[in-house]
């Protein structure tokens, strides 16, 4: 009498067709846990940053960064820098006055804004300082233009900024200077777009080194392939990396409010003191 033949879901010792079910439920705790993510944690942030400031803390208005790197948290480190360092983070985005300096004055206005902080994000738009268009990744035009007029009337209203990478390129180009492209130099954009990181060093009697109370930071993160070119009107260059790459800028003119941009992530160093003491820096004048 011939034996019947075993199913493939008999031999493993599964049930027919349980896989299917398996596979739903690994699925649905994944997406229950991104939601967790995306809904609880920023929540609870927000607690945490309400219980930890005092009610005096300045608002720093941010323009959050708008690319894939948004769902990796990288907004929320903002923000936790930001609050340990002593200031309350309000995000200001492009769809809410658009590039309208009046409707960014009263938004400014309206909302007690202390300080303005320009963060990281794609490529500036190279058609904005005469580039070539191809060369730019992840170009958000909208974004390029209301950075730049929330530049201006920041200073305007002379309240201090701080630009963080993206930032020191917005920056350069709102004041008319040019970018350059890292990729252009296969050595130069590895240096600068890396998890090792790289030293810098501070021009003497510059803000960031008396803020940092040295001339050398032994290694900061950085991660761009933008870079200033031709500076901007009323800049300064106080810092520079690996090939000579502009690597740090500030205001340098009389009527300027405090204003630095750096190309390096001073939020994601929270255990290095002299980076943090830029954000306790900012956060201070903006309290003024």
């Amino acid at each position: 009498m011939e034996t019947p033949k075993k199913t493939d879901g008999e031999t493993s010792g599964l049930k027919p067709r349980r896989w299917p079910r398996r596979l739903a439920i690994g699925a649905g705790l994944m997406v229950l846990a991104y939601l967790g993510y995306r809904i609880v944690f920023p929540f609870a942030l927000d607690q945490w940053a309400d219980s930890r400031l005092p009610a005096d803390a300045p608002n720093i208005a941010f323009s959050p960064n708008d690319t894939w790197l948004r769902e990796l948290g990288i907004n929320e480190a903002y923000k936790i820098s930001i609050t340990r360092a002593g200031g309350r983070l309000v995000a200001f985005h492009p769809e809410q006055t658009g590039a309208d300096p009046a409707r960014i004055e009263a938004w400014l206005e309206k909302n007690k804004i202390g300080g303005v902080i320009l963060g990281g994000g794609g490529d500036v738009d190279p058609r904005l300082y005469g580039g070539n268009p191809a060369e730019g990744a992840q170009v958000n035009r909208r974004r390029d233009e209301f950075e730049i007029a929330l530049t201006q009337a920041a200073v305007k209203r002379r309240l201090p900024i701080l630009g963080i990478c993206r930032g020191c390129q917005i920056l350069n180009v709102a004041r008319g200077g040019t970018l350059r492209n890292l990729d252009d130099n296969k050595t130069l954009a590895d240096l600068h777009f890396n998890s090792d990181g790289h030293p810098v060093t501070l021009a003497e009697g510059s803000r960031l080194a008396e803020i940092s109370e040295t001339q050398r930071l032994a290694n900061v993160g950085s991660y761009h392939r933008q870079a200033v070119l031709k500076l901007g009107r009323n800049l300064r260059i106080t810092a520079t990396g690996p090939g000579g790459v502009v690597e740090a800028v500030e205001g340098n003119a009389p009527g300027d409010p405090w204003l630095v941009a750096v190309q390096w992530h001073p939020e994601l160093a929270v255990g290095n003191e002299q980076q943090q003491k830029l954000l306790r820096a900012f956060v201070r004048e903006a309290k003024r």
